[in-house]
């Protein structure tokens, strides 16, 4: 079965999306150079991420709204899309969406985009804190058919929620791509042990092992407004074993896979031989030990 090589960056932020423009294509370049076939960028790589989400910074909010873009029309956005077909690889990328409707609709936004051009997009469904006073929710969990397999993609805070990939999973999504703009708990100490980094760990290895799929997760890196980024951009098998990982600095994590090989030892030998998605049943929360129900 073919190989494919996944990248994912972790890279600082800046609120000039120009500036931020400029660092995204040249590590698109980079990726190609190293052979990839996706690259992964984080949450609102392209704008940046909103200061703090626990207290509402206005003029973050204006920047926000001024410098929105239409996806895939976008300037800056389709500069992106340009350089995926230029490079003939897939790129997964992270922005604050305008509606092309209303102007005044925003959307937190990644975009896929393969060598020939536009895929689609996915619009954040759980949103923290002043997000949602921001934001518009998304309203579905689609999966795209693309070269290298079928790609469900997801947001930070989504992953919290083991619904969501577990909704691309069940639709045959085989890489779980999520940006992020994750951030230490105390932004002053930034440790290695820091309880934020704990969790985005523990959530990231357990949606790949849940799903037996593949997650690549892209995050910001150093401080940016009132929020101190912790990279660790990575890579995670079938099996939830970290493959590649950026550390806690500006970088590219890279390696070669075969997706489908993989994603089928691990739902047919490696746990056991145990397939979580066949032998998956819904419960309903209003009967048996979930619920009141009855004996």
């Amino acid at each position: 079965m073919p190989l494919t090589t996944i990248a994912t960056v972790s890279m600082p932020v800046v609120y000039d999306p120009d500036t931020n423009l400029t660092v995204m294509l040249g590590r698109i370049r980079d990726a190609a150079e190293l052979g990839a076939d996706l690259v992964v960028f984080p949450e609102q790589a392209l704008q940046g991420y909103l200061t703090d989400t626990l207290s509402l910074d206005f003029e973050n909010v204006r920047y926000q709204q001024q410098n929105a873009e239409t996806a895939p029309n976008g300037p800056r956005v389709s500069a992106l899309i340009e350089a995926a077909v230029e490079q003939s690889l897939h790129v997964v990328f992270g922005l604050t969406e305008r509606d092309d409707r209303f102007a005044d609709v925003l959307y937190n936004t990644v975009v896929l985009a393969g060598p020939d051009g536009y895929i689609g997009r996915y619009r954040k469904v759980h949103q923290p804190g002043d997000e949602k006073h921001v934001y518009h929710p998304g309203t579905g969990f689609p999966v795209f058919e693309t070269g290298i397999g079928r790609i469900g993609m997801l947001i930070c805070y989504d992953k919290c929620f083991p619904e969501t990939t577990r909704a691309l999973a069940l639709q045959g999504a085989e890489i779980l791509v999520m940006p992020t703009a994750w951030a230490y708990d105390d932004a002053a100490g930034a440790a290695e042990d820091d309880v934020r980094v704990d969790q985005y760990t523990l959530f990231g290895r357990v949606r790949a092992l849940e799903n037996q799929a593949w997650m690549v997760e892209s995050n910001v890196v150093t401080p940016q407004g009132n929020l101190n980024y912790h990279g660790h951009s990575r890579i995670i098998d079938p099996n939830g074993v970290i493959r590649a990982d950026t550390g806690p600095t500006e970088g590219i994590a890279c390696v070669t896979v075969d997706v489908e090989d993989t994603i089928l030892r691990a739902r047919g030998i490696d746990y056991i031989g145990y397939h979580f998605l066949k032998d998956y049943v819904p419960v309903p929360a209003t009967v048996g030990p979930y619920g009141a129900g009855t004996e």
